[in-house]
C-alpha cells in the first residue's frame, strides 16, 4: 500500500493500522539514523519513539511537499539534536558503534572473502566509525544522511531546513574533515 493511501485512512477514518505500517515501513530507517547519530542503541529507539509520537500527533499536517520519508528523517534529525542538546554533560566523543549493530543480513552478506580480509574490513570500519563519531554534529548529520542512508542533497536540504548549497558546502567540509580523522587514526595505529 502506498504511504498516500495509509496517511489517507489515517486521516479520514483513524485507522491505527495504517499508522502501524508506517512505522513498520520507516522504523527500521529511522533506528539506522538515530544509531549512526547517537552511538548508542537506548538513544537511537527513543529517536524512533520521539519520531513517531510527533508523526501521530502532526500527520494531519502533513501537506506532501517531500516524500513522507523525507519528513520523517526531519523529525528523526530534530529528535537527534534534541536529545544531544539534553546531554550537555556527556563526552564530546562517541562510544566507538559496536560490530553487534550490523544486522545478520549483512554479515552474511560476505559469503566469498577470506578472514584477512574480513579482519581488514572491520578494522576499516571501526576507524571509520571513530572518525565519524569525532566529527561535528552539524557535518555528521550531513553524512549520515546523505553517504549512510542514501538521502539525495534535496531531500537531505529539506530534513535539515537547510538549502542545498549549504548542504554540498557541509558535506564537501564533512568529508574533508573525516579523511583527515581517518587517515590520523590510520597513522596512530601504524605507529
Amino acid at each position: 500500500m502506498e504511504d498516500s493511501e495509509l496517511i489517507q485512512r489515517f486521516r479520514e477514518q483513524g485507522d491505527k493500522r495504517a499508522f502501524e505500517k508506517l512505522i513498520n515501513k520507516y522504523g527500521d530507517r529511522i533506528f539506522r539514523f538515530g544509531f549512526k547519530m547517537c552511538g548508542h542503541r537506548q538513544d537511537a529507539e527513543d529517536v524512533v519513539q520521539d519520531t513517531f509520537v510527533s508523526a501521530y500527533r502532526y500527520l494531519d499536517g502533513f501537506r506532501g511537499d517531500s516524500s513522507l520519508g523525507t519528513w520523517l528523517m526531519k523529525i528523526a534529525s530534530s529528535a537527534c539534536l534534541k536529545k544531544r542538546r539534553l546531554k550537555k554533560n556527556e563526552p564530546k566523543h562517541h562510544d566507538l558503534l559496536d560490530e553487534a549493530y550490523m544486522s545478520d543480513q549483512e554479515a552474511g552478506s560476505r559469503g566469498g572473502e577470506t578472514p584477512d580480509s574480513l579482519v581488514i574490513s572491520a578494522e576499516k570500519q571501526a576507524r571509520f566509525r571513530a572518525a565519524l563519531a569525532q566529527l561535528p554534529e552539524h557535518y555528521r548529520i550531513v553524512v549520515v544522511l546523505r553517504d549512510l542512508e542514501g538521502q539525495s542533497v534535496k531531500e537531505t536540504a529539506d530534513a535539515l531546513d537547510l538549502t542545498e548549497s549549504a548542504v554540498k558546502v557541509r558535506l564537501h567540509r564533512a568529508r574533508a574533515k573525516l579523511f583527515k580523522l581517518f587517515a590520523e587514526e590510520a597513522d596512530d595505529q601504524e605507529d
